[in-house]
């Protein structure tokens, strides 16, 4: 990825659209930008492949909001965060399609787990440190986030889709779990730097 996209990056320069002082910038875009979209692309297949394309569409917008504002763990190199984030959101795909949780379990860990993650919102990690105002920002995203997702959750219980309300519940307890995780490493890492 990280050559693709300095390939990219040569020939956007060369063309003349951005100057060579944003080349790193825009390579790392690049990079992050098609490091998500294989991970998407792939995920996205799955799903087909198992029928849950609303199961998918669910679990990847809530994912993506909370990981992107409270944040969770991140993996050292795209390999292991490509198989970690298929294998992941694969089993939980899986894990709802064969065990729908019933409705006062998803309830219990959607608000048990909202108040848990609002409580470490947001998680940081030794590449990219937050300064008081990112905090702030993020904790009350992530506020607003977990406010849409008890909404939604409550709209799909009171129109009977027990399995959606048990997907959220799925999703927010994976959240949960990757922000002890993310919280672990970041302590690790910078214990090992000191």
């Amino acid at each position: 990825m990280s050559y693709l996209s300095g390939k990219i990056t040569d020939y956007i320069i060369k063309m003349g659209v951005i100057s060579d002082e944003l080349y790193e910038v825009y390579q790392y875009g690049f990079q992050i930008g098609m490091e998500m979209f294989s991970c998407f692309a792939v995920c996205l297949v799955i799903a087909i492949y198992l029928h849950t394309i609303l199961e998918f569409a669910v679990f990847t917008m809530i994912f993506m909001l909370l990981r992107t504002y409270a944040g969770g763990i991140h993996m050292n190199s795209f390999s292991g965060c490509f198989i970690c984030s298929v294998t992941v959101q694969t089993i939980i795909l899986i894990i709802n399609r064969q065990y729908t949780l019933a409705c006062p379990v998803s309830w219990l860990i959607i608000f048990c787990g909202a108040l848990l993650i609002l409580r470490v919102a947001p998680v940081e990690n030794i590449n990219r440190e937050l300064d008081l105002d990112e905090k702030k920002h993020c904790k009350e995203v992530t506020i607003k986030v977990l406010i849409g997702i008890i909404f939604f959750s409550a709209g799909c219980t009171f129109s009977r889709i027990s399995n959606m309300v048990s997907l959220i519940a799925l999703t927010i307890l994976l959240v949960l779990v990757s922000q002890y995780l993310g919280i672990a490493k970041y302590k690790y890492e910078k214990n090992k730097w000191r």
